[in-house]
């Protein structure tokens, strides 16, 4: 035997052992994956050298930011990129990544996203503590309004089975199983209900995708993953609860049925953004949902109007959470309206002087604005990337999505003027309507069968919430403190005027839990009109008296002729927070939080005595909001105040 041939032995010798140990490691990763150890992330690995490449080179569709060339497939999908071996290639691997149980090996591993999958999961949208907790408050299951819940660990009790019959699929955490873009069904999904968008191109490969019976075929056009968060990505889970998606849009959900309405006539999902121009016919202004609900048209939002989408003011730090818990949706919301329509000097900061992630965000869009000066929040000092202040010293907004520019215009005289106005929030005057509902009845049927949101099976026995009337009307006004600044006057709606009937699901013959909470809420209808004064202070819905006659006589006297008849529970009207003019004490769905006191509604009627003979942009009203008390004092003899006694 000669030297080279004892040479090409030993090596083919070595490079079968070489093979069998790369071989076994394979395995082993792939074992231990599958059983737990969850070790093998490739965002080490060579990138483009990956197998992956070998099979999958000719796929299309990525954001540059993703590029497999770049950051490699394995960093997100997993698997074992260096084998060329089909089987073992996939062992291990995640079909779709980002939902937030394999977020710390996928998008939150090390190198790519670290941090925020943590922040996501302390997140309302994932823990939905406000719902839990007021949902539990409900069924006399907790008194503590704020105590801190996640939605992900209910139990078994009335309230936790009413959540996961009828709320559970939205929060965050719930798993994105099927290969889809978002729809109006969409729930869930991780860090893809937001950042996952398909091109047509990608759509067309679905087939391929759904018929492949567990197979993974070869598809041309991947999804990207990018920050182009459309409010598509919203409307899923927010067309639903408070219906802020639709409210935007100008829709209001009705209790019309399908078997009532001429379908074909409906505007159909995400047909337009605005009002259904397109379809035809009486039904030109209603819209058919996915899940079958019907809304009729009102009017959008003056931002949904122009064109601005829901994160053009929403940040990072609210949609994915700043690090912190929070018992209600509306404490980490950091934008007010003051924010950008404000005549004071503005607070800014410099592109230098940008965090670590909005200095990201902004070499992520390219705009531009790095020698600009971006608007931060007054609360928090959150920094606003899509503002600036121009060479003109002018407040500027641009469309994160669309580009487009808007000049931030400062807020008229009346809302400034004086302190009459201190303590109303933008949106007190400048809601145009708000959802409400009257009358609900909420009850569990043994007899049917329902659905647990949280392990996607199917139960015996369901919650049915059975509606009363349904209204998009200006909101009642109330007192919000929400703990974090000053007590203001915001807007309200009857969150549960209701009835419960939790005997079916207990067993036990107790009487119906009855409750009248009021909700705040931020409904996302903003018109560039505020209410007339008169809307506020002659309006006994604004007042909480709830719909119906509010008269003053010539005598002074103030007299209210309810429109809906008196409660059973409590002899106050079904649509009212309190009594007219009495010491009933509404509560609502949030610590700290109340309708008027007596000596409030006596002001707030005091000023409607005077705008039942003055207009409202009169100059004695105007006069009103500097110096009201002085004002009173020089009355004439033909003026008539109100009489409390």
């Amino acid at each position: 035997m000669t030297k080279k041939t004892s040479l090409k032995k030993i090596l083919n010798s070595l490079f079968t052992k070489v093979g069998l140990i790369i071989i076994a490691i394979n395995v082993l990763v792939a074992i231990l994956y599958f059983i737990g150890g969850n070790i093998y992330t490739i965002s080490n690995s060579s990138k483009s050298s990956e197998g992956c490449q070998n099979c999958h080179a000719e796929m299309e569709g990525f954001s540059q930011w993703h590029n497999p060339k770049i950051i490699g497939c394995a960093s997100c999908h997993l698997g074992n990129s260096i084998s060329n071996n089909k089987d073992l290639a996939h062992a291990g691997m995640i079909k779709i990544p980002g939902n937030l149980e394999t977020a710390n090996v996928t998008c939150g591993a090390t190198g790519c996203h670290p941090g925020i999958k943590e922040r996501v999961e302390k997140s309302m949208m994932n823990s939905m503590s406000g719902v839990v907790a007021v949902d539990r408050f409900v069924f006399n299951e907790e008194t503590d309004l704020n105590k801190l819940a996640n939605i992900k660990y209910l139990g078994n009790s009335a309230a936790d089975t009413h959540l996961k019959n009828l709320c559970a699929s939205c929060h965050i955490g719930n798993n994105k199983t099927e290969y889809e873009p978002t729809k109006e069904l969409s729930r869930g999904g991780g860090c893809n209900a937001c950042h996952l968008n398909y091109s047509k191109e990608a759509v067309n490969n679905l087939p391929l995708l759904k018929n492949s019976h567990g197979e993974i075929p070869i598809v041309k056009t991947h999804p990207a993953l990018n920050i182009n968060v459309t409010n598509n990505h919203c409307f899923g889970c927010h067309s639903r609860s408070g219906r802020i998606s639709t409210n935007y849009e100008g829709w209001h959900e009705t209790s019309l049925l399908i078997a009532d309405i001429d379908t074909n006539n409906l505007q159909r999902p995400f047909e337009s953004t605005g009002k259904a121009t397109e379809s035809i016919g009486e039904k030109k202004d209603y819209r058919l949902l996915e899940d079958k609900r019907i809304f009729r048209f009102v009017a959008e939002d003056i931002h949904h109007a122009r064109g601005l989408d829901c994160i053009d003011c929403h940040n990072s730090f609210e949609l994915m959470g700043d690090g912190k818990e929070y018992a209600h949706q509306n404490e980490p919301v950091n934008i007010r309206c003051e924010d950008c329509h404000s005549k004071s000097s503005p607070k800014f900061v410099t592109y230098n002087q940008l965090d670590y992630e909005s200095k990201k965000i902004v070499d992520l869009r390219d705009n531009n604005l790095r020698e600009h000066k971006y608007l931060v929040t007054k609360k928090k000092s959150i920094p606003l990337i899509n503002t600036y202040i121009n060479y003109k010293k002018e407040k500027v907004l641009f469309g994160k999505n669309s580009n487009r520019k808007y000049k931030l215009n400062p807020p008229s005289f009346i809302c400034e003027e004086g302190k009459a106005h201190d303590r109303l929030s933008c949106n007190s005057c400048h809601t145009a309507w708000t959802p409400q509902c009257v009358g609900c009845h909420t009850e569990f049927d043994k007899n049917a069968k329902g659905y647990n949101n949280l392990t996607k099976t199917k139960t015996d026995g369901a919650w049915r919430e059975l509606l009363g009337e349904f209204f998009a009307e200006p909101p009642t006004l109330g007192i919000m403190n929400d703990g974090t600044e000053e007590k203001r006057i915001e807007t309200f709606v009857p969150g549960m005027i209701m009835t419960l009937d939790k005997s079916s699901f207990t067993g036990n013959n107790e009487p119906n839990n009855f409750h009248r909470l009021f909700a705040p809420t931020i409904a996302h209808t903003i018109s560039a009109k505020g209410r007339s004064c008169k809307s506020c202070h002659n309006n006994p819905l604004a007042i909480g008296y709830g719909r119906g006659k509010l008269t003053f006589n010539k005598n002074g006297r103030w007299t209210f002729e309810n429109e809906f008849a008196l409660d059973e529970h409590d002899n106050l009207p079904q649509d009212a927070w309190i009594g007219f003019l009495s010491n009933s004490k509404g509560k609502a769905t949030r610590v700290g939080s109340r309708p008027f006191t007596i000596d409030e509604q006596k002001k707030i009627l005091t000023v409607g005595a005077c705008l039942t003979c003055h207009e409202d942009n009169s100059k004695i009203m105007i006069k009103s909001l500097s110096d009201f008390d002085g004002l009173l004092k020089q009355v004439s003899d033909k003026c008539v105040l109100p009489n409390w006694n």
